[in-house]
């Protein structure tokens, strides 16, 4: 797109006023005009010019060109025929050099065009990337990172690595990974390169070296240094690369890339500083920029101007539309102590407001935080002061964010079995079939849900009937255990709904808000507590929904004749608990038909969150009446051997609970909670597996996956099943491997995890696969990995209305003031000055509920930041100042 621009540009404007301003002056001359992204490059050929200075040519041509004429050229080439030969030919098809004065020049234009990143392909490159480390100042670990990247390439992931030392001017790659005594004179880049540039045959891997025994990691050193070294350095011209037929550099990278070695990546080492050969290796060859700064003063403003001027080039990589070398970047290194964390936020606040053009260039593809192209290595004194690059997995553990960026890239291997690539007709049967329901007021007995039910070890372990109390966080799936439960699941034990959700089927004894305020006046009245109520109303609820022995009345004569409806119910609990003997009449009741039971019942209570309203005096009504449930619960539970309480309480109410004897429940509770990442997949594939067609692709791959319950999947099978469902390696995104992105970003600030979030993300990236498939085919797996990216916004609005509009209407407030910053991380103080007035604890309901995570700070204010989870909804998508 943008070299398309220049070229209409130059189609523009070249004919016929260049040319005839020109020749105005210079009648016989040759005039050529060819575009570039940066502008316009305009040769002149003539004899006249002989005997005339560089600054007379100019002076005698630019000066007669109208200003808005002359302000399109970037680059003259004002020659003698004699001198042309030398630059050799100028045409429209010829690539145009890709200096530092037309990249800066286009780092001060505000437009961008289209920027597309290697990473944001579905489809893999067609060969080896190039990955250029580069830092405009010296000291700051450059080739250390690239020397400990290639090492944890080509030992922990198994790839063929080739490093290039193009630090020409102070070459040292062979030095740190030491193989420098093994360098020969006339062996090296240098070499190479001057051989390219006069069309000599030049076998390029005599200027290569093995770095180890694996045959997998090898350096292109700069040359051996020398009075030899230094004259043929001196010998360069990179500009004369791109008006040569042959570019010395490109022929250089496409041989190591055609060679023998046939490497899997390509890691070049840079000059620093605006260096003639830094420019080609940043703005033309490159997939991927590695910038390494240190985030002091002097670095910022010449890094950000380096950053604009890479978002506004395209690499030379031939693909479907122009590619844009990628930035990542790197900071090093870190001092240690507790200004580590205030200057790693200041890089990335510096990082994020070099990001700007990307909001203007990347149309269609997910946007990039500066949390996910930044990286920090903290100092090491083991490594500073080490001569080579160790190969111990402590020393290289710093460096594994910054291979993972790189494998992003890196083609993947083509499928050994024709069953782990997907044909177009049976992914187009498995996208039609797939289904990702994120419903919540489904029916209780609903065959759908209790099929894709997952029943996990937690699932197991929560159900048990000796666990009276269970506790999780807002989404964490308390509902869906309590549905299982509900429609009778857990065997030898008959459900009794006592409390619900908003169900349907919800019995007319779960009561809503106003109701419980009805009963609240009703015990205020008759000085009782909640445990009487509660007493009455699990009576009356087993007495409703259970076959009775003959010798049971009703617990209450109030109870025997009730009409339906909520009204008639709550008239019927008031009448029982104003009689002085109804609730203790209620409890006997309840231990005489526990001895008549032959199998166990299960008092089920849900729903209790929201049921009793979301004002201040709501919240505090809930939370006497569950403290009351708890109470009586453990009064009740040694007198009762078949009857068990099963009480689901979200965990923040819970923490704010303050009753006698709360340490009873401390080994009776269980918290149901995600710690596994498997078992949290397991919930969309056992949807998954549901289709005919995803079944056949499995069998495909491993016949036992779909032989075995999903539940029963070893980490190995969920593995299996979660890669031909999306694909194992996310693109453009922090990690390079989908389950961990996922997993990152669908956890809230406590680090918990929603199913039904899960289910949300798989059921927009189904909806986006389908139309992106019409448009251009996928075959690694049935979703591309591109489709979370782009559903993960629509996903943090969801979870956020559930958060503020289902559960915590309160923290609406709170989230203004976060839309309003528009920023993360945010100071408490800022919080504290913008709900002031306020008299709850709202930031820290925020933090107990997720929506905020408390941040190390080394200053005396304290520092949330918003997870993703949350972070898209707000609209929360730049950083504070730090």
């Amino acid at each position: 797109m943008m070299r398309e621009s220049a070229q209409h540009m130059a189609e523009q404007y070249s004919h016929p006023e260049i040319r005839s301003a020109v020749l105005s002056v210079l009648p016989s001359a040759d005039v050529t005009v060819v575009s570039d992204p940066g502008g316009l490059v305009v040769r002149v050929v003539s004899q006249d010019i002989d005997g005339w200075d560089e600054a007379t040519r100019k002076d005698r041509v630019v000066s007669v060109m109208p200003p808005t004429l002359a302000d399109r050229v970037y680059s003259w080439e004002i020659l003698t025929p004699s001198e042309a030969e030398w630059y050799g030919e100028l045409s429209d098809g010829q690539s145009p050099v890709p200096g530092w004065q037309a990249a800066l020049d286009r780092a001060s234009r505000g437009d961008v065009s289209e920027i597309t990143f290697a990473s944001d392909l579905d489809d893999d490159l067609e060969s080896a990337p190039v990955v250029t480390f580069y830092s405009l100042k010296g000291g700051v670990g450059r080739s250390t990172a690239l020397a400990a990247v290639a090492r944890k390439l080509s030992g922990e992931h198994g790839l063929k690595v080739v490093c290039i030392d193009m630090d020409l001017e102070a070459p040292g790659l062979d030095t740190l990974f030491g193989i420098e005594d093994r360098v020969e004179p006339d062996q090296g880049a240098v070499s190479a390169l001057l051989q390219y540039e006069f069309a000599a045959d030049c076998p390029v891997l005599d200027h290569v070296l093995p770095v180890d025994d694996s045959g997998r990691l090898y350096c292109m050193p700069a040359g051996r240094l020398g009075s030899q070294y230094a004259a043929q350095l001196r010998s360069l011209e990179p500009e004369i690369w791109y008006r040569e037929r042959i570019n010395a550099l490109h022929r250089l990278i496409d041989d190591v890339r055609g060679s023998n070695l046939r490497p899997d990546v390509i890691l070049i080492d840079s000059r620093t500083g605006v260096s003639p050969v830094a420019a080609p290796l940043l703005f033309d060859v490159s997939d991927m920029a590695v910038v390494c700064f240190h985030p002091h003063g002097q670095a910022r403003s010449g890094t950000e101007l380096l950053t604009r001027a890479l978002l506004r080039s395209t690499t030379r990589r031939r693909a479907e539309r122009p590619l844009t070398p990628e930035p990542r970047f790197v900071v090093s290194p870190m001092p240690p102590g507790i200004s580590a964390t205030r200057l790693a936020e200041r890089a990335k606040t510096w990082v994020e407001g070099w990001l700007d053009p990307l909001a203007a260039g990347r149309h269609d593809a997910p946007p990039l935080s500066p949390e996910e192209i930044t990286h920090v290595v903290p100092y090491n004194p083991d490594v500073a002061f080490s001569d080579t690059v160790a190969t111990s997995q402590g020393q290289l553990a710093p460096y594994a964010r910054i291979a993972d960026w790189i494998l992003q890239i890196v083609p993947e291997p083509a499928p050994e079995r024709a069953g782990q690539r997907q044909s177009s007709e049976r992914k187009a049967a498995a996208l039609r079939q797939l289904s990702f329901s994120t419903g919540t007021a489904e029916s209780l007995d609903s065959a759908d849900f209790l099929q894709d039910y997952v029943v996990t070890r937690q699932v197991n372990e929560t159900a048990d009937p000796q666990v009276p109390l269970i506790l999780g966080r807002k989404g964490t799936g308390k509902t869906a255990l309590f549905r299982w439960l509900a429609a009778g699941r857990l065997e030898g034990w008959t459900p009794v709904l006592v409390t619900t959700p908003q169900l349907r089927e919800r019995p007319d004894w779960s009561f809503s808000p106003d109701a419980y305020k009805a009963v609240e006046g009703v015990l205020n009245a008759e000085g009782l507590e909640w445990g009487s109520f509660w007493q009455v109303l699990v009576a009356l609820a087993v007495y409703r929904t259970q076959e009775l022995p003959s010798e049971l009345d009703a617990p209450h004569p109030a109870m025997e004749h009730v009409d339906d409806g909520e009204f008639a119910t709550v008239r019927c609990v008031a009448e029982v608990l104003r009689d002085p003997m109804g609730p203790l009449a209620c409890g006997e009741w309840l231990r005489r038909f526990d001895v008549a039971q032959d199998s166990g019942l299960l008092l089920l209570f849900d729903g209790l969150d929201t049921a009793f309203g979301h004002s201040a005096d709501a919240r505090r009504t809930r939370a006497s009446a569950i403290s009351g449930l708890l109470m009586k619960q453990a009064d009740l539970a040694p007198r009762l051997e078949k009857v068990r309480f099963k009480i689901l309480v979200r965990l923040d109410i819970w923490q704010g609970l303050r009753f006698e004897n709360k340490s009873h429940f401390f080994g009776l509770s269980k918290r149901l909670q995600w710690e596994e990442r498997e078992e949290y997949f397991k919930v969309v594939l056992k949807r998954a597996i549901r289709a005919d067609a995803f079944r056949l692709l499995l069998e495909e791959t491993d016949k036992a996956l779909v032989d075995a319950d999903v539940a029963s999947w070893s980490p190995e099978q969920v593995a299996l099943a979660w890669n031909a469902l999306v694909g194992e390696r996310m693109r453009g995104e922090r990690t390079a491997f989908t389950a961990n992105w996922v997993w990152n970003r669908l956890a809230d600030g406590n680090g918990d995890h929603s199913p039904r979030a899960l289910l949300q993300i798989f059921a927009a990236a189904l909806k986006w696969e389908r139309d992106e498939e019409r448009r251009s085919s996928y075959e690694r797996s049935v979703l591309r990995p591109r489709s979370l990216a782009v559903s993960l916004e629509e996903v943090s609005e969801q979870a956020l209305s559930a958060l503020l509009d289902e559960e915590f209407q309160e923290l609406q407030g709170l989230a203004s003031v976060l839309r309003d910053y528009g920023r993360t991380p945010v100071a408490e103080d800022h919080l504290e000055a913008n709900l002031s007035g306020v008299q709850e604890d709202l930031v820290g309901l925020a933090q107990e509920v997720g929506l905020l995570a408390p941040m190390e700070s080394d200053s005396s204010t304290r520092l949330f930041r918003v997870p993703d989870l949350y972070r898209w909804g707000l609209g929360v998508t730049r950083r504070g100042p730090i």
